[in-house]
């Protein structure tokens, strides 16, 4: 038969591991994002090397114009990127967070798991002890 205390060590238990699987999920999407930003400011260098060595050459206005129209859409997707890193390093700070206070109660519903099955073997030690001296009193007054 289960007590209460164990199923809400197991509830505490379930609900600890379905936390660490989101808080998984956003540290890999942080790390995705980290990625995407480096990846845009490779890009970026990349093509401010090109437009510098454009600049040395004879060229045409229009190679300049779309050199920085790129250059500006890539600042524009590293503004967008960066903000997503921000909101999801937020979230994987909470995520973190909730999980440290699943965690925290799974060890209290584990303790109150022991410390019930303690009371209950204390209980049925007691229970015996009284059934022994209850035995032995009979069987003194039978002399």
């Amino acid at each position: 038969m289960q007590n209460c205390w164990t199923v809400l060590s197991g509830r505490a238990k379930s609900k600890a591991n379905d936390i660490q699987v989101l808080v998984v999920q956003a540290r890999a999407r942080v790390t995705q994002l980290q990625g995407s930003a480096a990846h845009i400011e490779k890009l970026r260098l990349d093509y401010v090397s090109r437009y510098q060595l454009a600049q040395k050459q004879s060229h045409m206005i229009g190679d300049n114009l779309a050199y920085r129209q790129f250059l500006d859409h890539l600042h524009g997707l590293a503004e967008r990127v960066q903000g997503q890193l921000t909101a999801a390093l937020r979230e994987y700070e909470a995520i973190k967070q909730s999980w440290a206070d699943a965690q925290r109660e799974q060890v209290k519903m584990e303790a109150m798991v022991e410390r019930d099955a303690r009371n209950t073997a204390q209980t049925k030690a007691k229970r015996e002890q009284k059934e022994i001296d209850a035995a032995g009193i009979t069987l003194f007054n039978l002399r």
